[in-house]
């Protein structure tokens, strides 16, 4: 985690404060925080807007103008707005690259020592909009 990224407790929410820099790439007046049930963008008034697709510790990159969220246990593409683009409904969607995107259905993980590696059934192919 980035050395501007702190975690401070407040009763049973942690809010996730950012320096500067790290806080401009979310829009005016949503933090990362966390509940009982993971991380969630909130707006300021504490409404919760969605959750993120946890990767490398943290909230998905955006690649491509796109990150990938999670409802449902379904994954789905936010812009840097946190509008979302692509709705929830893939078991696994890899990041966009080039315009595309691979996205799983009917999917399960194994483990490989610290690693996790995803299997789907069936895959589509998604293009940027």
């Amino acid at each position: 985690m980035p050395d501007c990224f702190r975690l401070a407790a407040s009763a049973a929410l942690l809010v996730l404060a950012c320096c500067a820099s790290a806080a401009a790439q979310l829009p005016a007046g949503v933090t990362l925080q966390r509940d009982p049930q993971g991380w969630v963008y909130v707006d300021a008034r504490q409404r919760p807007l969605l959750r993120p697709f946890l990767y490398d510790n943290g909230p998905d990159y955006i690649q491509e103008g796109l990150a990938r969220f999670v409802d449902n246990g379904k994954i789905g593409f936010h812009d840097e707005g946190l509008n979302i683009v692509i709705p929830a409904r893939y078991d696994f969607a890899f990041p966009f690259e080039h315009g595309e995107a691979r996205a799983g259905f009917d999917c399960w993980y194994s483990r490989e020592g610290e690693h996790t590696s995803v299997h789907c059934l069936r895959w589509e192919t998604l293009r940027r909009p």
